[in-house]
């Protein structure tokens, strides 16, 4: 009977991407906690060249960048695809000084963003660079994937409130009201599985969007809507589910 095990533990090993297949299943629900750093693109500061629908990716003017905290549930619809709703909350600023021009330009805004994402796997879970078992203190065996990259688009909002900076507080050019813009997200990102319940994750994405009001700048010059883009950087927790793919709460952050 020892000899069986032993030989039935031995294939588990060596085949992980079999046991790994469903795996899914078992922490089909995920909540991320995140740090994201953004960069603005419209008219104030970095702008939109005229008919470039991807911005100006050569003019990234590091000064601009502003943090911002991400919060977010995600829900796996098979192995390869989830949905996922995120909200955002941070600062936006920009100023022309260091830029294409300088007419002295300067503006910030607090941001919330809410948005609702649908992510496709390129590397899903069950076919990952590598995988790992571990056991439990129940004597059973946790495969996870090692590394997960996906594609993701969207849909959302932006609500923001602009300053004019630098003198032009009430400069009739800068309507400081609060503005909410339609926006739709799109990029990529990776998990990294650091054991069965935990991941790092970094996602980088644009977000473009249906309002030139971001800025708060009110120009006849304007040909593009304004835009901008967040790297985050993510702790990721797996909730554990029944067998009927509910959440369980009970126990808190236990195996």
């Amino acid at each position: 009977m020892k000899r069986i095990a032993g030989l039935i533990l031995i294939v588990m090993l060596f085949l992980p991407f079999k046991s790994n297949a469903q795996q899914w299943k078992l922490r089909r629900y995920e909540a991320n906690f995140g740090l994201a750093l953004n960069n603005f693109y419209g008219d104030v500061g970095t702008p939109i060249p005229p008919g470039k629908f991807l911005g100006s990716l050569g003019t990234y003017n590091p000064v601009a960048t502003r943090p911002s905290f991400d919060f977010g549930v995600r829900y796996k619809l098979n192995g390869a695809m989830s949905v996922k709703m995120d909200l955002l909350f941070g600062f936006i600023a920009a100023k022309d000084a260091g830029n294409l021009v300088d007419r002295g330009y300067a503006f910030r805004t607090t941001i919330f963003e809410p948005t609702f994402k649908f992510e496709y796997y390129l590397i899903p879970e069950g076919r990952s660079f590598s995988t790992a078992a571990l056991f439990n203190r129940r004597g059973m065996v946790n495969n996870y994937s090692k590394v997960n990259a996906y594609l993701f688009g969207g849909v959302g909002g932006a609500l923001t409130h602009p300053k004019g900076l630098n003198g032009l507080e009430n400069d009739v050019r800068f309507q400081n009201l609060t503005n909410f813009g339609v926006v739709f997200p799109a990029g990529a990102g990776i998990k990294i599985a650091l054991d069965a319940l935990w991941s790092f994750g970094f996602e980088y994405g644009r977000r473009f969007t249906l309002t030139d009001k971001i800025d708060g700048l009110e120009t006849a010059t304007s040909s593009s809507n304004d835009m901008y883009e967040f790297a985050t950087f993510s702790a990721i927790y797996k909730v554990r589910t029944d067998r009927r793919g509910r959440p369980i709460f009970r126990g808190g952050f236990v195996r």
